[in-house]
């Protein structure tokens, strides 16, 4: 279906996409269902810079593109009947599926829920400095022979890390982005879905209040602009204001 240009969620719908698609480039990937096993750290770590703030501004695009459409009212599934399990030797294998793209924002850390977070990562970087074994020492008091350990060594940008989840979420934010429409019925149904709840943790809205997940007060990549627009076409609210910009 053909979209207004003009329309800003269309413009910062094609934005994100072309944003998606060096994230693609730099994974040597293509859209569809298809994974990498591994990444280089230096490669994983410059996709995760890009690519949470991009999953909270579609999810922000999502959202105004369903208020647009009509409330529904929440229906309960049927209950399904498990199937009788087949006998059979030989293993069922299932086509590669496309993942489903999250419409809630993840919660919020806090860190004082955390509170040996900053302890482990004290002691982890004090694991890489080489410690002292034992040392011999003369008549004079001087030591005339040390042994040190080895410590761990740092951590090479070219280190391969798992990438199999990182590259499911690229996918399944190019297949939402390529189908907001879709999208939108699926976060109207979500919303219903929340409103019929009782009250906890799956009756809370689906965009938390405040800053957006992946918000950085200085804007170190042009994705930060773009999930500050989209922030505001959802929820008409400005994040806080930032300390100078710098797009690299």
């Amino acid at each position: 279906m053909l979209r207004d240009a003009s329309d800003p969620v269309e413009r910062y719908r094609l934005v994100l996409l072309r944003l998606l698609a060096g994230l693609f480039v730099m994974a040597g990937l293509q859209p569809g269902t298809a994974v990498v096993e591994s990444l280089p750290r230096g490669v994983k770590y410059a996709i995760l810079r890009v690519l949470r703030q991009a999953e909270s501004a579609t999810r922000r695009l999502v959202m105004a593109e369903a208020a647009k459409l009509d409330a529904v009212e929440y229906v309960p599934p049927p209950k399904r009947e498990k199937p009788a399990p087949q006998r059979s030797g030989q293993k069922k294998t299932r086509a590669p599926r496309m993942p489903l793209f999250r419409l809630i924002d993840p919660r919020r850390f806090l860190e004082e829920l955390h509170p040996n977070r900053r302890a482990r990562r004290a002691a982890k970087k004090k694991s890489r400095e080489p410690k002292l074994l034992f040392r011999i020492a003369g008549f004079d008091g001087q030591p005339d022979y040390e042994e040190w350990s080895e410590g761990t060594p740092e951590p090479s940008q070219d280190d391969p890390l798992t990438a199999t989840a990182i590259s499911r979420r690229m996918q399944a934010l190019h297949h939402a982005l390529s189908d907001l429409q879709k999208q939108a019925h699926r976060m109207v149904r979500e919303i219903a879905k929340r409103k019929a709840a009782q009250a906890g943790p799956k009756s809370v809205p689906p965009l938390r209040l405040g800053p957006p997940p992946g918000h950085r007060k200085r804007h170190v990549h042009a994705v930060d602009a773009v999930l500050a627009a989209c922030h505001w076409l959802a929820t008409r609210e400005a994040v806080p204001p930032d300390r100078g910009v710098a797009y690299h």
